[in-house]
């Protein structure tokens, strides 16, 4: 697998990625990858032919990486468009492990979408970082209205499946949370 992610990254080539979650339940993952270690991967993510914001993925999950001739079409059409061009990260994040992945990101202000798709934990938590320990990260979760929790969400990195930031949701709902009243 690693073989195959160093070629994506070298040759900028649209990746499609099969994920295992749990048995019986797959995610699809599109984009670029944009930087990887020895256990994590990071896309920006594509749909639409646009570039989107950045997935850090565990490739402890990556069932396979495809690049078929639909896929070879779409990076066609994304060269066409313009878009490659603007292909990379703009944030540098330690790969090393969950602990330095937070640490990076919380160094950045960096708010962050934390998913765990395991349908039994199916979390979606969204705000930003207040402390990373050895075995998890705290994120201060606002809602849809953008109110903010008073407490910050304890996540277990061993249920993280996956860690989006430097999204355009992420980015424009930030500027508007706000403290509950009390």
């Amino acid at each position: 697998m690693q073989e195959k992610i160093i070629d994506f990254f070298e040759n900028q080539k649209f990746a499609r990625i099969t994920r295992k979650i749990v048995k019986g339940w797959k995610q699809i993952s599109r984009g670029y990858i944009v930087d990887f270690s020895h256990d994590f991967v990071v896309i920006q993510e594509c749909d639409d032919f646009r570039l989107l914001g950045f997935n850090i993925l565990p490739i402890k999950d990556f069932k396979k990486i495809r690049y078929n001739n639909n896929d070879k079409y779409y990076d066609k059409i994304m060269l066409l468009e313009n878009e490659k061009k603007n292909i990379g990260l703009k944030t540098k994040v330690d790969l090393k492990d969950w602990k330095t992945i937070f640490e990076s990101l919380l160094a950045n202000e960096k708010n962050v979408v934390v998913e765990c798709e395991n349908p039994k934990i199916g979390s979606f938590t969204i705000g930003p970082i207040k402390k990373v320990t050895n075995k998890s990260v705290f994120i201060q979760y606002f809602n849809a209205t953008g109110l903010l929790d008073e407490k910050p969400t304890k996540i277990k990195f061993k249920n993280i499946t996956k860690v989006m930031f430097d999204d355009r949701y992420i980015d424009i709902f930030s500027k508007y949370i706000r403290e509950r009243k009390k």
